[in-house]
């Protein structure tokens, strides 16, 4: 049939009103991640960066969340309070995040929650212990792996019952969550029936611990807690050996691999450390093999409470049908999340504490861990399950 060209453009204007217009993209699900690397947390920072990257490239490849993407938005703190606060108020004024994470410090911690609080933005530490960074008014920063101090000190406490342990040293950072290991190794340590107690406190920055190690000598500890000052914990156990002190040395949560690699074999038998990662649980391999496989490291304490966060987040974002930093926020404060092969399931107390947190101590052995850790000669030993430690409260 013949038609005029006016009718042949008639018909194709139809044909694209009638047409139904592409669906827009829809905007990724953007999560923060706000921690170090550069300073003395890096090897922290890193572990939890590329935790959370496997975390989304499993969710994005199963569909997303809601339909949609997930994205990591990504920001070095630089061991500071003012930089964590500049790069946490970016991402949510200018990237819209749904929540952020991957903290460290306790002193940039602790000035990012107040941000997180005021923006209603939820936000997740990884290490960051100190125990005045959670406010009895908290509703939107929450614990991932390491417990707040006191918390870390009633294992240590069951612990030294448990192998009757009677003289205990301890260093400590001069900062604050050396100050509050501190407080907690004074409250609950120093009262235990027969045993002696004495603290050494040192700058942040030290190097050089020999000093504060020969004070203790005339106690001859038969555990030395280390964990209040994460950046000496290598050198202290270094030291400590070389100085031919017998003691269990105690970490501060440190990336396990990279204690290895800076102090070498002589820690093995001697150097004990806290995980959020349950060694042994039959969950936790095949998420190591896949992560060494990708990034040529051990899946420790870090990487997995990035991995966690991001599962969890994606988890209230699914349940409440929402991606309202406030509505996640409350999904998570109220829900409970189990990662199979983490420590424990994640539930909190209305100001953000874990309420089931049960810090494993872990030691190392000789022996091949498979590809878990390809290429190594060594591998985490379950040391010590504490029972389950009693959420903090918050004095205000």
């Amino acid at each position: 049939m013949f038609r005029t060209r006016n009718s042949i453009l008639g018909l194709a204007a139809f044909a694209a009103f009638a047409l139904p217009a592409a669906a827009p993209a829809q905007e990724p699900i953007k999560f923060g991640l706000v921690t170090s690397f550069s300073g003395p947390f890096t090897i922290w920072g890193v572990q939890v960066r590329d935790g959370m990257k496997m975390a989304v490239e499993e969710l994005n490849a199963a569909g997303g969340v809601l339909g949609r993407k997930l994205e990591i938005v990504e920001r070095d703190d630089r061991n500071n309070p003012n930089e964590g606060i500049t790069a946490f108020r970016y991402m949510v004024e200018r990237e819209g995040i749904v929540a952020a994470g991957g903290m460290i410090s306790s002193d940039v911690g602790l000035a990012v929650s107040r941000q997180a609080e005021s923006l209603q933005v939820p936000y997740f530490l990884t290490m960051s212990g100190s125990h005045e960074i959670l406010k009895k008014g908290s509703r939107y920063t929450f614990r991932t792996c390491l417990p707040a101090a006191p918390e870390n000190m009633e294992s240590i406490a069951a612990l030294i019952k448990d192998r009757k342990y009677t003289r205990v040293g301890a260093i400590v950072a001069d900062y604050a969550w050396g100050h509050s290991l501190r407080e907690a190794v004074e409250s609950l340590i120093l009262p235990l029936p027969g045993v002696k107690l004495q603290i050494e406190v040192a700058p942040v920055p030290e190097k050089d611990f020999t000093p504060y190690l020969r004070k203790l000598q005339d106690l001859d500890p038969q555990l030395l807690i280390a964990t209040g000052h994460p950046p000496g914990g290598p050198t202290i156990t270094r030291q400590a050996i070389e100085l031919g002190m017998k003691a269990f040395i105690i970490g501060p949560w440190y990336p396990t691999e990279f204690m290895v690699q800076r102090v070498g074999p002589s820690m093995f038998g001697r150097y004990v450390d806290y995980s959020c990662v349950d060694f042994e649980h039959p969950a936790y391999r095949p998420l190591a093999e896949k992560y060494n496989k990708a990034y040529k490291r051990l899946f420790d304490n870090n990487a997995f409470s990035g991995y966690a966060m991001v599962k969890m987040v994606a988890d209230a974002v699914r349940r409440s049908n929402s991606t309202d930093p406030k509505v996640v926020a409350e999904a998570i404060r109220t829900g409970s999340f189990a990662q199979p092969g983490y420590g424990w399931a994640l539930s909190y107390t209305e100001w953000g504490e874990m309420k089931a947190a049960q810090p494993l101590l872990y030691t190392y052995e000789k022996g091949d861990p498979g590809a878990i850790n390809a290429g190594a000669d060594w591998r985490p030993k379950v040391f010590f399950r504490s029972p389950p430690v009693q959420p903090y409260v918050p004095k205000e």
